[in-house]
């Protein structure tokens, strides 16, 4: 396990500004988090989402390695859901609303599609995103999570207790070293007692409070409703586009067995195990979520994921993969080609540069051509 990350070079790091806020009206929530520029000129975009609790400095490690490789092919906006980090807090967790949030951060920020992925509960948040707007969407790559019901899983109710041992103190009446002490003594995996930790925050008044909204969690966690983190529901539906999963071979989240099966029903553009859907081999570690502690395991990840961007990601579902874009053609298939007095054409499917709600790049072609 790395002790200490190193934060590689890279072009442009950006935390995003403002503060996060109580927000009375869902649509007003604003996601926060930091955006690295990729190495190139007018790349697209990719919208990452952690963990449940998990800071967004713990990816940017993951990111900016120049040996990943994904930088090369996108610019990485990492974000927090609502009521994590620095994003806006509201009392809901609706899968709509988490998916909403994003598209309004892609209008505020001026991108029309993007690639869509996520950790866990953020896989969760990209998939919703794809679901409610599959056009905003141009793939979904979800790392150690499936769309099914999880609250029952030895991992979530192991999260479970951790909220509600959190939810019997009060931060604002405790010195930081008495929290930190009574984070070592009731939260048992070392991993989890580190991202609490890292989301204590200092207050203008010199109390300490957490980063994420404890009441809105805390509730959301205790009670098997159809928003819990854990769970996906039917309405969210499917999404059409392309989408990859990974996840390691001894996950806790997801069983290899079983847990696969959710995954080409929401997204039946997967065709299945060593396609799509890959387990990463490692060992039987309890902290195997956490690709990016460990470095053989996240080169594996990283480079699934360079493989979707560069092969996958935006290509028509009537190709293969980025090969054949320009030099594949599909046959017309209106008429039966029995018809003798019909022409047969063949046509290229369509492909439409990344950002064309906010750049003239077609308005310009048209001009010259002209």
């Amino acid at each position: 396990m790395y002790r200490f990350r190193q934060l590689w070079k890279f072009s442009t790091l950006q935390f995003h500004k403002g503060v996060s806020e109580y927000q009375n009206v869902s649509q007003n929530v604003v996601l926060r988090g930091v955006t690295l520029k990729g190495r190139y000129n007018d790349l697209p975009n990719l919208l990452f989402f952690p963990e449940a609790c998990d800071p967004v400095e713990n990816w940017i490690p993951f990111f900016s390695d120049p040996n990943n490789k994904i930088l090369d092919y996108r610019n990485v906006h990492i974000l927090s859901p609502r009521n994590f980090g620095t994003s806006d807090k509201h009392y809901s967790f609706d899968v709509e609303d988490l998916a909403n949030d994003v598209v309004r951060y892609m209008y505020y920020n001026k991108i029309t599609m993007a690639t869509m992925s996520g950790h866990g509960f953020g896989a969760k948040v990209a998939l919703a995103a794809g679901c409610y707007h599959p056009e905003r969407t141009t793939g979904v790559f979800c790392i150690d999570y499936s769309p099914m019901d999880q609250r029952y899983h030895e991992a979530f109710t192991e999260f479970r207790g951790f909220i509600k041992k959190l939810s019997e103190i009060n931060t604002k009446e405790m010195a930081k070293s008495q929290i930190e002490s009574f984070l070592k003594e009731n939260i048992e995996c070392v991993k989890w007692r580190s991202i609490f930790s890292d989301n204590l925050v200092k207050l203008p008044s010199g109390q300490w409070d957490w980063k994420f909204a404890l009441k809105f969690l805390h509730e959301n966690v205790s009670f098997n409703k159809a928003d819990s983190l854990a769970f996906w529901p039917v309405k969210a539906g499917l999404f059409t586009g392309r989408a990859h999963f990974a996840f390691p071979e001894f996950s806790r989240w997801v069983h290899l067995g079983t847990n696969t099966l959710p995954m080409l029903k929401v997204c039946p553009q997967v065709r299945g195990f060593g396609h799509d859907v890959h387990s990463v081999q490692g060992d039987n570690n309890t902290l195997n979520h956490w690709i990016y502690e460990f470095q053989d395991q996240s080169f594996v990840f990283a480079s699934r994921f360079t493989k979707f961007l560069s092969m996958y990601d935006g290509v028509h579902l009537l190709l293969k993969d980025r090969t054949e874009v320009g030099k594949e053609f599909v046959p017309s298939i209106i008429y039966s080609k029995k018809d003798p007095n019909h022409v047969y054409s063949d046509y290229s499917p369509a492909h439409y540069y990344h950002n064309w709600r906010f750049n003239n790049v077609y308005k310009n072609l048209d001009i010259q051509n002209k």
